[in-house]
């Protein structure tokens, strides 16, 4: 505000020594020298004006600090009266916590003093209950030992039975061991031969996992129901076709439930042209009734087996040179013929796909 008022006083002391030093002959001032000396005036005057502005904002913002300040303190103050009154609450407390614990120990050691008195009057009067303690526990000693006796001889009877039925498991287990041996030596043997396969035989294989993969896919509702096989074998894959639903009992003729599915199979037959296709027939241990129109289970596992082939062949497509049939009879089974769940299990037409990798 200063710097303003002294560039006002500067500016109007310029205009007055313009003015005394002009010259006598012009006698005042022109027009132009007049003009800019009021607008000097008048700048002069609005500088002023922005200082005055200037000294009541700044007096305001002054003020507000003040009262702010002036807050603040009094909020200080205030919890500064709090902790005060708060720590004068916890003195409080803890004094009355000390005389509490001095009440508690008082009242500790008045109790562990009639617990003595009491325990010297037991004394006193114990001798007869004693005897009479003795007494009740040796009967109960002699209870206790014959029960004892009692479990320790079932116990060895129990024991003795466990380890029989350990050794008969132990004997049971031994046999499943050979016979996991020997699937594990024959696996052996299928992974030795296998990585002795030339690229184009790995290729054949694996265009066989990829017929299996398809056959899943399109025979995926008969597989769920339990109708139709899959598995793989010396590496040929073997569909298993459940005899429920292609045959009736006693006769060749195919069912017209298994149909669609044969024609499935046919179409994915014919997208493999390399490999060798052999329908097998199988039966159970049973024999025929009547043998009228089957001599025998040959006979009868035979007539189903090219019942199954000449309906595949009917996909005029198919090389009829890459299949055969044949008839096992009950002499080729997958279960023993001990049941009848493993009958029906043996009483079955197994498509055997051969890839090109078998053949010699």
């Amino acid at each position: 505000m200063k710097e303003y008022i002294n560039a006002s006083m500067i500016i109007t002391a310029v205009a007055v020594l313009i003015y005394s030093a002009a010259p006598a002959s012009a006698g005042l001032f022109g027009p132009t020298d007049l003009e800019k000396c009021r607008n000097a005036k008048v700048a002069t005057g609005l500088k002023l004006k922005y200082c005055y502005k200037d000294k009541a904002k700044t007096e305001n913002q002054l003020a507000s600090l003040k009262k702010q300040c002036r807050n603040e303190r009094a909020n200080l103050a205030s919890n500064i009266r709090n902790l005060e009154n708060n720590v004068a609450s916890l003195k409080k407390q803890l004094r009355a916590s000390k005389d509490q614990r001095s009440d508690e120990k008082k009242l500790a050691a008045a109790r562990i003093s009639q617990l003595e008195k009491t325990i010297a009057i037991l004394k006193q009067n114990s001798s007869q209950k004693e005897q009479g303690l003795l007494a009740r526990l040796k009967a109960m000693e002699k209870r206790y030992e014959k029960e004892i006796n009692h479990k320790l001889a079932q116990l060895r009877s129990e024991r003795e039975r466990y380890l029989r039925e350990i050794a008969d498991l132990r004997k049971s287990h031994a046999v499943e061991i050979t016979k996991l041996q020997g699937v594990i030596d024959r696996l052996n043997d299928e992974l030795s031969s296998l990585k002795k396969l030339t690229t184009k035989q790995k290729e054949e294989l694996e265009r066989l996992v990829a017929q299996e993969r398809e056959l899943e896919k399109q025979l995926q509702k008969e597989i769920q129901n339990g109708e139709i096989r899959l598995k793989k074998f010396h590496n040929k894959l073997i569909i298993n076709i459940d005899n429920r639903i292609s045959f009736d009992s006693g006769s060749a003729r195919l069912k017209k439930d298994i149909r669609p599915a044969l024609s499935k199979i046919a179409r994915i037959l014919n997208n493999y042209p390399e490999n060798s296709i052999v329908i097998e027939g199988h039966t159970d241990t049973d024999k025929i009734r009547g043998g009228r129109k089957f001599k025998d289970n040959w006979h009868l596992s035979t007539e189903r087996a090219l019942s199954v082939l000449r309906y595949i062949l009917r996909n005029k497509n198919l090389d009829k040179s890459r299949f055969s049939a044949a008839g096992y009879g009950e002499f080729n089974p997958i279960v023993p013929n001990n049941t009848g769940i493993n009958k029906a299990l043996n009483r079955r037409v197994d498509i055997v796909v051969i890839p090109r990798v078998n053949k010699k």
